[in-house]
């Protein structure tokens, strides 16, 4: 077996664990009332692993329930985001908040099972957006390094810290994406919602409400 084949196996033996306890999570809570009920050491029994390798995957059972991961910014993004003169960059973050935030979500279970389970628990709405604070702390570095990389932002705002700037419009962009997905967050009939749509809207009264 190869190196490559090795890691292969690995990675494929991660997933396995992972989508497992998973479902053993979802599954739980999809039988009990109340997620207090339910134990990471129930949890683990179900999915045939131990407890501290339940953390190995997830930060807690209602992480695992929703099949939630860390958010991750994708080369592509890297590649593809660039601050250019003229940019609306509120919307501009807000639109890369949304597509850092669809990162976190690997749920291996059907739309009805994840609505039955949000309305069942809506606790796990108030997790998802919890994660919105962890997206925008990635964001905030990433945007600030893009600010440092053009010249055209650099040179129109000689005087203005990259740092408190990113930090300012990832403030700002993430309360016009919170705005746009808490109804899909929260109703479990809205979810499937087309949420770049939305998020366009609440950008476009946003300019309204704020500009002359």
């Amino acid at each position: 077996m190869t190196a490559t084949d090795q890691v292969s196996h690995r990675e494929r033996k991660r997933a396995r664990t992972w989508t497992a306890i998973h479902l053993a999570a979802a599954n739980a809570a999809a039988t009990h009332d109340h997620l207090s009920d339910i134990t990471i050491e129930s949890i683990a029994d179900a999915a045939y692993v131990s407890p501290r390798t339940f953390f190995n995957y997830f930060k807690s059972k209602e992480d695992a329930v929703l099949g939630l991961r860390a958010a991750v910014i994708s080369d592509t993004v890297v590649d593809e985001f660039l601050i250019e003169p003229g940019d609306d960059l509120v919307e501009k973050v807000a639109f890369l908040l949304l597509t850092v935030f669809r990162t976190t979500n690997h749920k291996q279970i059907t739309q009805t099972e994840y609505a039955d389970l949000m309305e069942r628990h809506p606790e796990l709405a108030r997790r998802r957006f919890r994660y919105i604070d962890d997206v925008q702390a990635l964001v905030a570095e990433f945007v600030t390094e893009r600010l440092v990389a053009s010249d055209g932002w650099t040179s129109a705002h000689p005087d203005e810290s990259p740092e408190e700037a990113a930090q300012m419009v990832v403030t700002v962009a993430g309360a016009v994406m919170r705005a746009a997905m808490h109804p899909i967050l929260t109703r479990p009939d809205l979810e499937g919602t087309d949420a770049d749509a939305i998020l366009h809207r609440k950008c476009a009264q946003f300019r309204s409400v704020t500009r002359p």
